[in-house]
């Protein structure tokens, strides 16, 4: 069913995911994912997105504790790009820049989504009442 609960979660999901981009996983060939700055960004990026995996299960339960763990995850998020850009730079990763921009962009979303109290009430009453 199209609901705006279900389509935020959905979408609260599959932002979670896009952080993997940062693993070295999806590094461009040839460029080395060796080092302290990988796997930080690695770590990160993982309850980065553990952490928007269980922002939406708390969602799509209506538990009251999901916007928190949103809001976190993307505070993690950010730390994760800072973290990636300095590994992607260091090993001559062609356009980490972006991929930092389409990061940066969502977080923001999530941050004026669940931050700023006009767009906040609009979840609480739309996202949240599952219409």
């Amino acid at each position: 069913m199209f609901t705006m609960r279900n389509i935020g979660g959905i979408a609260l999901f599959l932002f979670g995911t896009t952080f993997l981009w940062l693993t070295p996983s999806f590094a461009s060939a040839g460029v080395s994912t060796e080092g302290t700055a990988w796997a930080i960004t690695q770590v990160l990026a993982l309850v980065t997105v553990a952490g928007f995996t269980a922002a939406t299960w708390g969602l799509f339960n209506k538990t009251g504790w999901w916007e928190s763990v949103a809001v976190v995850s993307a505070a993690v998020g950010f730390v994760a790009l800072i973290a990636y850009w300095i590994a992607a730079d260091r090993a001559g990763e062609t356009s980490p820049g972006f991929t930092v921009l389409i990061e940066v962009l969502g977080i923001a979303g999530v941050m004026i989504l669940l931050r700023v109290p006009r767009f906040e009430h609009w979840v609480d009453g739309h996202v949240q009442a599952g219409r």
